[in-house]
C-alpha cells in the first residue's frame, strides 16, 4: 500500500477545508460518527494535525460542517425526484418517501448523523437552510393539492416526515426489520406510506 506524503505547513494544498471535508465524509461512511475526527480527517488528508484548526475549531464544527453536505445531498435528491410530479400530489408524497428512505438505508451513517443534536450544531446557517430547505420541499408538495384535508398541511407534513423518520430510525437501530406487505406485496415502508396517504386523504372533513 502506497503511503501517503505527509505535507508540511509551508506547502500549498488547494482548497483544504473542503479535502478534509471529502475525508471526513468518507471516515463517517466507513466508521460511523465515531471514527470522524480532527486527527483523522487530517491524517487521511496528508496533513499535520493541528492544520484543520484553520478551518474547524472543533470536533463539533467538523461534524456540523459535514452534516451541511449531507442535507444539501439529500434536498438536491428529493427536488430532483418531485420536480415533475406537479399535478399528481399522491405520487409526489411517495417520491419524497421513497428518496428518504432509499437515501437512508444505502448511507446510514450519513443518515444518523442528521439527527444528532449532541454533535452538530442544528442552528448553523449551513445547516438550518438545507433542514428547511427538505421541510419546505415537502410542504410544496401538499400545497400542490387543492382538495380539502381534515388537518391543516403543517399538520399534515408533520405527520408524513415523523412516519417516514420513525421508521427509518426504527430500521437503522436494528428494532425492526426489512419485510413485506403480505397483502401489497410492496416493502414494509412503501405499503405503510400507503397507509398514511389514505389517512391524509381522507375527504371528510370533521365538525369542531
Amino acid at each position: 500500500m502506497k503511503a501517503k506524503r505527509k505535507r508540511t505547513v509551508g506547502q500549498k494544498h488547494g482548497d483544504l477545508r473542503n479535502e478534509l471535508l471529502r475525508e471526513g465524509l468518507k471516515l463517517l461512511d466507513t466508521h460511523g460518527i465515531e471514527g470522524v475526527t480532527i486527527r483523522g480527517v487530517a491524517r487521511e488528508a496528508g496533513v499535520a494535525h493541528s492544520a484543520p484548526a484553520n478551518h474547524f475549531r472543533s470536533k463539533r464544527a467538523l461534524l456540523t460542517a459535514i452534516a451541511a453536505i449531507v442535507f444539501a445531498d439529500l434536498a438536491d435528491r428529493i427536488d430532483s425526484a418531485t420536480a415533475e410530479m406537479a399535478h399528481h400530489t399522491e405520487q409526489a408524497i411517495k417520491a419524497f418517501a421513497d428518496t428518504c428512505f432509499q437515501f437512508a438505508f444505502d448511507a446510514p451513517n450519513r443518515y444518523h448523523l442528521l439527527w444528532q443534536r449532541q454533535l452538530i450544531d442544528q442552528d448553523d446557517p449551513a445547516v438550518a437552510a438545507e433542514m428547511d430547505r427538505v421541510y419546505a420541499a415537502l410542504l410544496s408538495v401538499l400545497r400542490q393539492d387543492r382538495a380539502p384535508h381534515r388537518v391543516d398541511i403543517e399538520t399534515d407534513a408533520i405527520a408524513i416526515w415523523s412516519m417516514i423518520h420513525g421508521y427509518i430510525s426504527m430500521r437503522l437501530d436494528g428494532n425492526l426489520v426489512e419485510a413485506a406487505d403480505t397483502v401489497t406485496n410492496l416493502p414494509r415502508h412503501k405499503a405503510i406510506l400507503l397507509s398514511l396517504i389514505d389517512g391524509v386523504y381522507s375527504r371528510e372533513v370533521p365538525t369542531p
